[in-house]
């Protein structure tokens, strides 16, 4: 993609005539401050573009202000000005030298783009505008071009009290993801693979958040420093301040690691999701699909609604996970797996991937056995650490909700957190459980 595409819809209230101000930069910060991206064990800054403050990418995006980073790429608040004049707020996605991950992230995002458009879902995923290619220092850098967010959920819950979202709003929100990603899965056949907080991400409740916070930026503008390459580090500007209203909407995104199959005898075996979030077939080495996500989105309920994690044994005492601690808790929360799930886990026990993967720890690992340290099940089906199985029940983990609103949230997340994948209801299916519906009020 070389240009923006035509008018869209849920931008056109980001639109103004009055130009938006170029704030300056701030404070210039000691040299031995590590700022941003400079704080991962891993950064290299030869990898990240040394984007400045009012440079002009692509002949069409001046950046404003930078609102984030991670380990591969950099995120700031661009101006686009539309053929009329008209002044456009968009996030600009510099993604690092030394990934690849960029051009599968945009592929995917315009598979999705263009599936069903028409699908209700579709407006809760967020996909690129645009993309390009920048020349930097030390090669070429991707960039993806996004509508502008609010901010993660993880953040946006911290806007209540006790990080408690009032429950109609959660339902509200719950549902919502469900549609979203039952677009993806019946019209994409896309795995996320990484569903978290930090990848559910909330529009602006009302256009003015986004201006008053670009003129906020000339009154605290981001303090910056210059690295001992000579290239300059800005101190991110995330905050868009006390919500206005409730009218935000939620949005599946960051795509980088999604996986989509074609087929319905597509499987995936490599490691996927974040470790608190990773469903059994995938500990097991069993091949996954869509319920993947389903089990990864269920125990995510307990982050937006608990504001706390489910699995709170998977950890050793070096703190490292420990795949067969996570293993021992799913069984105490929901029982030992069925027969069929063993009978696959002795089957594909031996399967080596057709590529290695590396651990964290550098090792290179060809089967899930060998990644995740097993094996787990004897030949019999029993498993071999229930020492290491805790004394916690699923029923006993939900606090915040009582009464009839606890027994129907349970209800929901066993018809999500079932060991055989094939047993877990689709997306679209939860979308219609009792727990979710709005309550009647009497006139």
């Amino acid at each position: 993609m070389s240009t923006i595409r035509p008018f869209i819809p849920r931008l056109s209230t980001l639109l103004r005539k009055k130009p938006f101000p170029m704030p300056s930069p701030g404070s210039p910060l000691p040299p031995d401050i590590l700022v941003d991206e400079e704080i991962s064990p891993v950064y290299n800054s030869k990898y990240f573009y040394p984007a400045k403050l009012g440079e002009v990418f692509a002949d069409r995006y001046q950046t404003l202000v930078k609102v984030g980073w991670g380990v591969s790429s950099t995120v700031w608040l661009a101006l686009y000005r539309d053929v009329k004049g008209a002044e456009l707020v968009l996030a600009l996605k510099i993604v690092n030298n030394n990934t690849n991950s960029a051009n599968h992230e945009r592929e995917v995002e315009e598979y999705i783009s263009t599936a069903n458009p028409s699908h209700r879902g579709r407006s809760l995923i967020r996909t690129l505008l645009d993309s390009f290619e920048v020349k930097g220092p030390e090669g070429s850098y991707s960039c993806l071009v996004y509508p502008p967010m609010r901010e993660p959920l993880s953040m946006y819950q911290q806007r209540f009290n006790d990080r408690r979202m009032p429950l109609p709003l959660i339902k509200t929100y719950i549902r919502a993801l469900l549609t979203g990603l039952e677009y993806l899965h019946k019209e994409c056949r896309i795995v996320h693979t990484d569903l978290k907080l930090e990848n559910i991400m909330v529009t602006f409740e009302d256009p003015t958040v986004l201006a008053d916070f670009i003129d906020s930026q000339l009154k605290k503008p981001m303090a910056f420093k210059i690295n001992s390459t000579g290239r300059p580090v800005y101190q991110s500007h995330n905050d868009f301040g006390p919500l206005k209203s409730l009218r935000s909407i939620p949005q599946l995104v960051d795509f980088g690691l999604a996986t989509r199959l074609e087929e319905n005898d597509d499987w995936g075996v490599w490691p996927i999701q974040p470790d608190h979030y990773r469903a059994p077939e995938v500990l097991l080495g069993n091949g996954w699909q869509m319920p993947a996500d389903i089990w990864n989105f269920g125990v995510l309920l307990w982050d937006i609604i608990e504001g706390k994690e489910l699995f709170q044994h998977i950890y050793n005492r070096q703190g490292r996970y420990d795949a067969k601690l996570h293993i021992a808790e799913i069984i105490a929360l929901l029982g030992p797996p069925p027969p069929e799930v063993i009978e696959r886990y002795q089957y594909m026990r031996e399967y080596s991937w057709p590529e290695s993967v590396r651990r964290e720890d550098d090792r290179v690992c060809e089967t899930a056995e060998e990644y995740f340290c097993g094996p787990f099940f004897d030949n019999n089906g029993h498993f071999l650490y229930e020492n290491l199985i805790p004394h916690r029940k699923l029923d006993d983990t939900v606090s915040f909700l009582e009464g009839e609103e606890r027994e129907a949230f349970l209800d929901l997340v066993k018809r999500m957190l079932v060991w055989h994948p094939d047993a877990r209801k689709t997306a679209g299916e939860l979308m219609r459980h009792p727990f979710l519906q709005p309550k009647q009020t009497s006139a």
